[in-house]
């Protein structure tokens, strides 16, 4: 997964108990957590949807899926038979 990198910094969110602490970190320290933790996607902080070990969440790029609209919003009736 591709961070969001400032300035050779990468801001991330860590959990503390029952309280979240916002700050920034080297790269190389952001990338040495991530290959020795189990790396997660996460809905939980907007913008930072990269989770190690449900302990830090990593800011990086979001990107949103493109989903491919249907042509007609209408349905077509079926037959239905009246033969019994």
């Amino acid at each position: 997964m591709k961070l969001k990198v400032k300035d050779g910094k990468v801001r991330f969110i860590m959990a503390t108990g029952d309280d979240f602490v916002r700050n920034e970190m080297s790269v190389n320290a952001a990338n040495s957590i991530i290959e020795k933790g189990k790396v997660t996607k996460s809905t939980r902080f907007e913008g930072y949807p990269v989770c190690v070990d449900e302990k830090f969440y990593f800011a990086a790029p979001v990107t949103k899926r493109k989903t491919k609209r249907m042509t007609s919003s209408e349905v077509e009736p079926q037959e239905v038979s009246t033969e019994e």
